[in-house]
């Protein structure tokens, strides 16, 4: 089984499309990239805010296809 890649995703306000913004395989890395932007610009990860953690492989490709799933459902 693949190691999962943890990728911090953040939603345009504009087009309201999702972009890769980080990435680990330590999730709490990303959490605390986040928490750091947050410090910067109003950090918050839950349902319906512009910052979103996703698990894939850490492949491009991979990241790549589910952060285009997820656009796709806009």
């Amino acid at each position: 089984m693949a190691r999962k890649y943890f990728t911090l995703i953040e939603r345009d306000p504009i087009s309201k499309t999702w972009s890769p913004q980080f990435g680990d395989y330590d999730r709490n890395v990303v959490v605390e990239e986040g928490q750091s932007m947050h410090d910067q610009i109003g950090f918050t990860i839950s349902k319906g805010t512009k910052f979103k953690i996703i698990s894939t492989t850490g492949k491009q490709a991979d990241i790549n296809a589910a952060v285009a799933a997820i656009n796709s459902r806009i």
